[in-house]
């Protein structure tokens, strides 16, 4: 400061010489990071959450303790009339972290649509019958469904599945899929349990990116709405069918995605309180606005598919109950006229149809469901 507040033999004045040059060092460097960063971007979303999360701490850190402050010294020493003649336009580290949480967003909307991508691909090719659980599902997915923390048990089995299972579910694979805290044991199709990857992997964005907990849970959400419509769409509404992946639409098929889609429903709480957990205090009211979505609007949009469901495999049985009826009463006047021998075929159908329901039913949903 000494040597830069003095002047030259000739009357140069040396300080606003030197701080002209360290303005356009402090350009020069900071323009050069935010090149950095904007080659960096296209390979954001191509890293793991972890890797990401660790990359961002890091370059956050490198600007906080190294750039921001040669830039507030640099500001400090710097007179009003040289601030805006010298360092106007100067990004600062703030601007910066700026930069980097904006391309952490970017990453988590690239991730986003490529999760959307990957379910949209397994709900077109699922043939909607059961498969087994894979080994080790609940410790590789399940237990980042819940806080730090908590542990789930890897396959475990209670009383009453082993009994619904036999003793030959070992060799077999396991049937049925225990979710943590009691939520309840489903059947499963391999889109559901491609669903519940996806839902881990905004799970582990959540936990690597805490200051994006909200964002990543606005698109869980989103994807979570827009699988539950694609699965009634190609269902309910025959896209199966009229797509060429399902000749028809059986009984069977119905009832496992009524199982896909409770299952998801039954998970919702699960994901809503980890999501609490990991955005903690720093989250505001934008967390709590985007779980009450998750919890209550998303919930019940499931709920109704349940429903809708449910009305589907009650009219197969009342369209084939119809379908005998009718035949029934078409031989009535035979039957009068003295010419039937024995049972009506037609009520033995009727009755041999609603037993094959009730087989296929119990099979594929609980029992409170099939009363």
């Amino acid at each position: 400061d000494n040597v830069a507040a003095s002047k030259d033999k000739d009357g140069i004045d040396l300080r606003g010489q030197v701080q002209r040059v360290a303005a356009a060092v402090m350009q020069a460097v900071l323009v050069r990071c935010g090149q950095v960063l904007q080659l960096r971007q296209n390979r954001n979303s191509l890293m793991s959450p972890e890797d990401l999360g660790k990359m961002i701490s890091i370059t956050n850190t490198a600007l906080s303790e190294k750039i921001a402050p040669c830039f507030d010294c640099w500001s400090s020493r710097t007179t009003d009339g040289q601030k805006s003649a010298d360092v106007t336009g100067v990004p600062g580290a703030a601007n910066l972290s700026a930069i980097v949480l904006q391309q952490a967003k970017l990453a988590v909307e690239e991730i986003h649509q490529a999760n959307v991508a990957q379910a949209n691909l397994l709900l077109e090719r699922e043939k909607w019958e059961r498969t087994d659980v894979p080994a080790h599902f609940e410790s590789r997915v399940l237990s980042k469904f819940l806080p730090e923390g908590h542990e789930v048990d890897d396959g475990s089995t209670s009383g009453e599945e082993q009994q619904q299972q036999g003793k030959d579910s070992t060799a077999r694979g396991r049937r049925y899929l225990v979710l943590p805290e009691d939520r309840g044991s489903f059947l499963v199709v391999p889109a559901g349990l491609g669903i519940l990857e996806l839902i881990a992997v905004y799970l582990d964005v959540a936990r690597a990116l805490p200051q994006l907990a909200t964002d990543a849970a606005v698109r869980l959400t989103s994807m979570l709405r827009l699988a539950n419509g694609q699965i009634e769409k190609l269902l309910l509404e025959g896209q199966a069918v009229s797509s060429g992946s399902r000749k028809t639409v059986t009984a069977t098929n119905l009832a496992l995605t009524y199982q896909t889609i409770d299952m998801l429903s039954s998970v919702l709480p699960l994901v809503a309180n980890t999501l609490e957990s990991i955005a903690g205090s720093k989250g505001g009211p934008g967390i709590r606005i985007v779980l009450e979505d998750l919890l209550y609007r998303l919930k019940a949009e499931m709920s109704e598919h349940k429903g809708n469901l449910m009305r589907k495999l009650g009219d197969i049985l009342v369209e084939r109950f119809d379908h005998h009826c009718a035949k029934w009463l078409s031989a009535e006047k035979a039957s009068r006229a003295g010419k039937r021998t024995g049972p009506n075929e037609n009520v033995l159908k009727i009755v041999n149809d609603v037993s094959s329901m009730h087989r296929v039913l119990m099979k594929s949903l609980s029992p409170k469901c099939v009363e």
